[in-house]
């Protein structure tokens, strides 16, 4: 697997990464180089200044973890230190106490991943990050499917992460019968690390009470809850796909959101079963330490997850129609939010990987995060409106 893909300093802006033929949102043919999956190309331009750090990224998450001690996690992934505190605020214009809010989107299709999902813009709060995992699986697209559910929540473009090679997103199913012919490859030899682990600061390890009501339980495991006991089930992750980010959260700012939508090849055949990919957004912070995307039944997202509307039993869904979706099952747009505190540095891992076994492929769409003014009592995913 082609690792530790991130982006070197807080003023470069502009970071292409194609995936070997995902030139554009037809499938073409994009760029490919040598190696086992193909080379990402990382096209890096200067932009007018925005908030400068003395952070730093070290180039490659930490492939093992001690994370089922009942220690802190301690992490270790591709983004150390953060942005010092003592750096100003851009001028955004409007009220200086939701200046965190004001936003001005700058992505592109086949773009930067972060700016795709409304970051890093010029003159605007910066943070820093990068994708791990195998290239093959990251694109930014315009739409997906052929109606108006999937399309971009902000700007021009939306991020995807697959356990499987995106360059297949067009190869659509015949019939029931050929579904397992499409959109379930692997990457090969395996996503190169401790399948039985996640990287830090993940861990399924879930705490030992409320973190709301015992504030002292952040930072000794997982606050949901929810990864441990569908994890457990298979015991085994493969094909793991990883974008994280560092940041200070901004002045004023006392909450964020994220738009996610969840898809998987293994309806119908794995229904509630035990062997089902997840999706999981892990936050690193003082209020909270552990996945804020989970359903009102306390479920990671996955096959078996609430959210789950889309089914497309006869193969005729616009959502899924043109893409290797078809026959298949997923969720429309959900809003993830979560609390914060003004100028803490915060970490935000959105991974999503194959459970027990290295096929069946699933997909998250993410797009529109946002920071706000006004504080969230806790971690919360629901659906769009």
């Amino acid at each position: 697997m082609v690792r530790s893909l991130s982006w070197p300093g807080l003023l470069v802006a502009s970071v292409s990464v194609l995936a070997p033929g995902c030139g554009d949102d037809g499938g073409g043919s994009g760029t490919s180089a040598t190696g086992v999956t193909g080379a990402t190309s990382l096209a890096t331009t200067s932009t007018t200044a925005a908030p400068t750090s003395g952070a730093a990224t070290t180039g490659e998450a930490s492939t093992t973890s001690s994370e089922d001690s009942t220690a802190a996690p301690t992490s270790t992934g591709a983004v150390t230190g953060g942005p010092a505190l003592d750096v100003g605020m851009p001028d955004f214009g409007g009220p200086s106490e939701c200046a965190a809010e004001q936003h001005a989107a700058c992505d592109a299709v086949d773009g930067d991943p972060l700016q795709a999902i409304g970051l890093n813009c010029p003159g605007e709060w910066t943070v820093t990050g990068g994708f791990d995992g195998n290239p093959a699986g990251l694109r930014v697209l315009s739409q997906w499917g052929q109606a108006d559910t999937f399309t971009p929540r902000e700007g021009s473009s939306f991020l995807v992460l697959s356990t499987g090679d995106l360059a297949e997103m067009h190869d659509v199913p015949a019939d029931e019968g050929d579904v397992a012919s499409h959109c379930n490859s692997w990457f090969t030899p395996g996503d190169g690390m401790d399948t039985t682990q996640f990287p830090p600061p993940i861990t399924k390890q879930p705490v030992a009470g409320d973190c709301l009501v015992d504030p002292s339980l952040v930072g000794t495991g997982d606050c949901s809850k929810t990864i441990e006991d569908q994890f457990d089930q298979s015991g085994f992750k493969y094909d793991y796909q990883e974008l994280r980010f560092t940041a200070v959260v901004p002045p004023g700012a006392e909450s964020f959101s994220f738009d996610l939508a969840f898809f998987t090849k293994e309806y119908p055949i794995w229904q509630d079963q035990p062997y089902n990919d997840m999706f999981i957004g892990w936050l690193e912070s003082t209020n909270w330490t552990g996945n804020i995307s989970f359903d009102d039944q306390g479920k990671a997202l996955s096959l078996n997850a609430a959210f789950l509307e889309l089914y497309d039993d006869g193969g005729d869904l616009p959502e899924f129609a043109g893409t290797c979706m078809r026959y298949s099952a997923g969720t429309k747009w959900l809003t993830t939010t979560a609390d914060v505190v003004p100028g803490e540095t915060i970490e935000l891992v959105l991974a999503i990987f194959d459970l027990d076994d290295v096929n069946w492929d699933s997909f998250v769409l993410v797009d529109n995060f946002q920071w706000h003014c006004g504080d969230a009592t806790g971690p919360v995913t629901e659906p769009v409106g």
